[in-house]
């Protein structure tokens, strides 16, 4: 027997009713979870805003002469996260510095900002300007007169142009002279005049303007040398000393010979004159003279074999001493010394063989300890061409050698120069430009836009070096001008090639 329950018995006897009641429990059951899960998630929705890391900023500064990312400009970034950079030097520039909150970093690298930030780059402008020629600027030691006009040449043997240039100090043109033949170095007289030697040996004055004034060839042969540098010297009184067939005194105001002396034997390279007026010269490969200033002897005397000869400018210190290079091929065998002769009587005090038998084409110069520093070609990929130190009694002190950076041996032709910091400058054909410390360890080496051979550097009083050379399939020319730290030469007898820079080879 069922009880009946008032109200309820509706509930006890209909079971569909029932099940309905259970069936919408569930719906509710599921929309309050639906309900409840979506406070949730709004809840950490809002807790994760609010967990959100804070902006930092990265202040980039990118210098002139850089090229990278990111450049300069402020950034924004969430904290932790990384952030990559990375930076080169364009050509012209060097010493590049990159800093993180003022604390040097690589150059390339990356780091995780967790606070405003400053990243940095700077270099330094070391070619200042380039003025390329159509043919090499292969055998010029640059000249800079008393109003800082730069003076060079270009030209490769004989058989292309020669062209005597005149530069503003910033690089651009003042006047040009264009020759049927190679010029060698350019050559400032005590009138600022311009004087220069062609492959005949054939002298040209020209005004500080640009006009030719005169020119001269008075030769009893014709004279033809494609080695070597061969330019004038110049007298104290002004008086032009060419070394061709023969040695010629010549007057600078009218081009008129005052006196020749060996007119049969043919030079090499450029006479030097000492602090008494004596000019020295090399003829016939062996044969050195010295001549008075009127033209008489005042002694001659041979190197040791008559196979050796010399393509140096001689260099002259303050104890009475003249140093020459040689280069021998005897039988099947090269080898290369640097003589030092007594100036008084000719007498030769030492003769220093040069180590691995390198040859020596580069003039020697002398430094502030009156050491003879010389630089050597190379002979064989094995015995690489290197600067050296000879003490003022004949004995190495230092050697340097450059390692070759081409397949085939990268010699040294250019004359070092020694600023008044006392660092020597020299460059090669592997195209650097290189810079020692006095004691022959290297301080740095920068590569230039061109390779250099017979050109040495000039230095001039607001610290820009000068030097010459070539670049390019065609063999274009270009003189470079370089920032460095020295403003001129060191205090020394004979500090670059042909003494100083009007290139006048006179003590």
């Amino acid at each position: 027997m069922k009880r009946s329950v008032p109200g309820c018995t509706m509930l006890y006897n209909n079971p569909d009713i029932f099940i309905d009641w259970k069936v919408h429990l569930i719906n509710v059951s599921i929309l309050l979870t639906i309900l409840i899960c979506s406070i949730v998630s709004c809840s950490k929705d809002k807790d994760k805003g609010h967990d959100r890391p804070p902006k930092v900023s990265l202040t980039v500064t990118k210098g002139i002469g850089i090229d990278g990312v990111p450049a300069t400009g402020l950034y924004e970034f969430d904290t932790g996260m990384v952030v990559n950079y990375g930076y080169r030097t364009l050509e012209g520039y060097v010493n590049l510095v990159t800093t993180l909150d003022g604390k040097r970093v690589p150059d390339e690298g990356s780091f995780n900002i967790r606070k405003n930030s400053i990243l940095n780059s700077e270099a330094e402008l070391k070619v200042l300007w380039r003025y390329n020629t159509p043919y090499p600027v292969y055998y010029s030691v640059p000249a800079i007169g008393n109003d800082n006009t730069i003076y060079f040449t270009s030209g490769y043997y004989a058989d292309n142009p020669g062209t005597l240039y005149a530069l503003n100090p910033d690089g651009t043109l003042k006047w040009s002279f264009t020759h049927s033949t190679a010029f060698f170095s350019p050559v400032i007289g005590n009138d600022g005049n311009i004087y220069v030697q062609d492959f005949y040996s054939k002298l040209y004055s020209f005004s500080s303007s640009g006009m030719l004034r005169w020119s001269y060839d008075q030769f009893s042969h014709n004279h033809f040398e494609n080695v070597g540098q061969r330019c004038p010297a110049i007298g104290s009184d002004g008086t032009i000393y060419l070394a061709g067939r023969g040695l010629h005194a010549i007057d600078p105001v009218n081009g008129n010979c005052k006196w020749i002396a060996n007119d049969l034997l043919s030079a090499k390279a450029s006479p030097s004159i000492g602090p008494d007026g004596t000019i020295y010269a090399v003829f016939s490969q062996d044969l050195v003279v010295a001549m008075h200033p009127d033209g008489s002897e005042k002694w001659s005397n041979s190197f040791t074999y008559p196979w050796e000869m010399s393509f140096t400018s001689p260099a002259i210190d303050n104890k009475g001493v003249i140093y020459f290079g040689v280069e021998a091929r005897y039988q099947g065998t090269d080898y290369s010394a640097i003589y030092a002769f007594h100036c008084a009587d000719g007498s030769i005090k030492w003769k220093y063989p040069v180590e691995g038998e390198r040859f020596v084409r580069a003039s020697p110069v002398i430094d502030s300890n009156g050491n003879i520093i010389i630089a050597t070609k190379a002979n064989g990929m094995d015995k690489p061409a290197g600067i050296a130190a000879i003490s003022h009694s004949g004995q190495k002190i230092w050697s340097h050698e450059i390692e070759n950076v081409h397949q085939t041996d990268d010699d040294i032709y250019s004359t070092p120069s020694i600023d008044n910091n006392g660092l020597i400058y020299f460059s090669a054909e592997t195209g650097f430009l290189y810079v020692l410390n006095p004691n022959g360890t290297l301080n740095y080496k920068y590569e230039l836009p061109v390779s250099v051979n017979w050109s040495s550097p000039a230095i001039a009083s607001d610290g820009t070096l000068y030097i010459g050379g070539m670049y390019g399939s065609n063999w274009n020319g270009s003189l470079v001008a370089v920032k460095i730290t020295g403003t001129g030469y060191a205090s020394t007898p004979w500090p670059r090639f042909r003494h100083d820079n009007h290139n006048s080879g006179r003590y």
